[in-house]
């Protein structure tokens, strides 16, 4: 355990001015440099009161770390203002800030000097300092320094000590610069002493020193005062030497590696002139952050192989947030379904009572659109599914505690989505019979799930499918969307689908189209006479039959045609037999006259042609 040297208030206020030609000095492994007040503190300038707010704090440590804890700082933090100047050691300062003297001469005049504090100088460690008094005037004071570390410890004598307080008889005396010792390292100190009546004393082990190399600062600086969202990085500034207690030199810190935790780590290394400027972006720990503390250090190696860890500069800085708003361009917008949903606008955040664009803020739109606001903080977002139905979006700062803005309030803005909804139309099952009647089954339905009111459908013929569809007529839906039903069409031979006129909310829908290839017929001409006809006498039927072939009527020969006859009075029909067209399509049929009646021509279809039937020819027979 080493001593720690008990100073006088008295004697140390008087000498205080004494010191300003000292030499600063950091602390080494245990906190405190032997023989001195451990809460001292190195200045930029070792000639400057041993008190000044840029001396360093160290602690020793095996095993070096360069992110040090920021809530176990070491002991005496660097001050946020430290001074300028750089150090001046001296090997004959005018005065020190020495031990007090002993005061324990002996009473009775006679017997050997006794010894009070014995220490490095609490400014210069380079130099040793003694507190004697004696009975007599004291003539010489010299020590003996061996090293505490290594196979086989050199002693170096120690001799020239000069009172530099109080009086010869109970005074402080300071070796000159001990330059002559072989390392840096921990010494065991012997300490002799002579007095002018022939009386000698020494004091084995009377202290343990240490001798190494401390760093001076100047001119350093953390700024700025707050971190905010104009004011996100942090710089750290200055210039660190080294000065070595044996030489008394100063020298900059070249090319040393410095560590900055300022909720994260970085590093940098000194320059040949052992200044540093470093610019750190600190990412705040969490979207709360009051505060963050800055820490900036670096680590000396010691002579046993264990490390010292050294504070440079350490600052808190105080964390602002500033509020933050989004402006749409738009509060609703209106879209066909099957579009996407885009919404663009501005980010915002108020500063010193202005509103300013925002720029580098993450933003998003449910959970799968994301953006970062660009130049004038304007965004573009595009939800990458699309809506079923109408509803309202939201567009807010990103609620990723990594991606958000620290300084920034959360903010959001909502828009509404009228989505214009898709009619579907199902042309399900049909055919065209042979009487020319097209047969409709199917559904409509929107691509929200519901019906559209309007259930009215039109159907449509084209030729070839493709163009010059016209509309043949319209039907109305059940209530459910679906349908089921017949209608005569004249032409049974192209493409039919069907089709919606939709509305402020549905677009117009279309069907599948199909496709059907009859043939249509006709009995054109049909004649039966004469009329009056008496009864009993003949009724002759005569017609044509024809079949459509593109958009003309051809002879259709060689087929049957039926004639049938409907009595006055009567509802049903009897088929009085058939006859074959020649191959103009003619046909010409006789029968015998027995009452008044209706008679008509029947072609009945086969294959893919369809049914014909004559006009009505009514014969008064008398």
């Amino acid at each position: 355990m080493r001593t720690r040297s008990l100073v006088s208030a008295a004697v140390s206020a008087a000498l205080g001015a004494a010191l300003l030609a000292a030499p600063a000095l950091a602390y080494g492994a245990d906190g405190g440099t032997s023989g001195q007040d451990p809460a001292a503190t190195a200045t930029t300038n070792p000639t400057a009161d041993p008190t000044s707010t840029d001396m360093p704090t160290s602690a020793s440590s095996g095993t070096p770390s360069d992110t040090p804890s920021p809530s176990s700082p070491p002991i005496g933090e660097p001050s946020d203002t430290p001074t300028s100047a750089d150090p001046t050691p001296s090997d004959t300062p005018s005065g020190s800030s020495t031990p007090a003297p002993s005061s324990s001469a002996p009473a009775d005049g006679t017997g050997a000097p006794v010894f009070g504090n014995v220490g490095s100088d609490p400014s210069d460690a380079g130099f040793l300092t003694v507190a004697v008094s004696s009975d007599s005037a004291v003539t010489e004071v010299s020590a003996d320094l061996t090293e505490l570390r290594g196979a086989a410890p050199a002693t170096v004598a120690v001799t020239g000590f000069t009172l530099v307080s109080g009086t010869p008889q109970d005074g402080v005396w300071r070796s000159p610069r001990m330059s002559q010792l072989p390392s840096y390292g921990s010494y065991d100190v012997t300490v002799s002493a002579q007095d002018s009546d022939g009386d000698s004393t020494s004091s084995a082990h009377a202290t343990t020193v240490d001798v190494e190399p401390k760093p001076v600062f100047a001119d350093r600086s953390i700024s700025p005062a707050a971190l905010d969202v104009e004011h996100t990085h942090v710089t750290l500034s200055g210039r660190i030497s080294l000065f070595d207690p044996i030489t008394g030199d100063t020298s900059p810190l070249a090319g040393k590696q410095l560590s900055v935790v300022a909720e994260n780590g970085f590093s940098a290394v000194t320059a040949a002139d052992g200044s540093y400027a470093i610019d750190v972006a600190p990412k705040l720990n969490g979207l709360n952050a009051t505060s963050v503390p800055v820490f900036l250090s670096f680590w000396i190696a010691n002579p046993d192989g264990t490390s010292t860890y050294v504070l440079v500069d350490s600052k808190t800085l105080p964390v602002v947030v500033s509020p933050s708003r989004i402006r749409l361009d738009h509060s609703s917008v209106r879209i066909k379904f099957g579009a996407k949903v885009t919404s663009s606008g501005v980010v915002e955040y108020l500063y010193d009572g202005t509103w300013r664009p925002a720029k580098g803020v993450a933003l998003e739109m449910g959970y799968y659109a994301k953006a970062t606001s660009g130049t004038g903080g304007r965004f573009t977002l595009t939800y990458p599914y699309i809506p079923y139905d109408d509803g309202t979006f939201t567009v807010e700062t990103s609620l990723d505690s990594y991606l958000a803005d620290p300084y920034l309030t959360a903010s959001h803005a909502q828009f509404k989505v009228d989505v214009i909804n898709r009619t579907n139309i199902c042309f399900c099952s049909s055919w065209i019979d042979e009487y020319s009647d097209l047969h409709i089954q199917g559904s409509m339905s929107a691509s929200n799930g519901k019906v559209p009111p309007n259930r009215k459908l039109y159907v449509q013929q084209s030729a070839d499918g493709k163009t010059g569809w016209k509309s043949l007529g319209w039907f109305t839906t059940k209530s459910d969307g679906t349908f089921n039903l017949d209608g005569y069409v004249s032409v049974p031979k192209g493409y039919w689908r069907l089709y919606s006129e939709g509305s402020s909310d549905y677009q117009p829908g279309y069907s599948n189209s199909v496709h059907f290839n009859r043939t249509a017929t006709r009995i054109t001409g049909f004649n039966a006479g004469p009329e009056p006809v008496r009864k009993g006498h003949t009724v002759t039927t005569t017609g044509t039959l024809q079949k459509l072939s593109g958009t003309k009527w051809v002879a259709f020969g060689k087929q049957r045609v039926y004639i049938l006859f409907q009595a006055k009075g009567k509802k049903s029909w009897t088929s009085l037999g058939s006859v074959k067209a020649d191959s103009r399509g003619h046909f010409t049929a006789r029968f015998t006259a027995k009452q008044d009646g209706t008679w008509v021509g029947v072609y009945l279809a086969s294959g893919s042609y369809v049914d014909a039937e004559s006009y009505h020819d009514y014969v008064d027979v008398r």
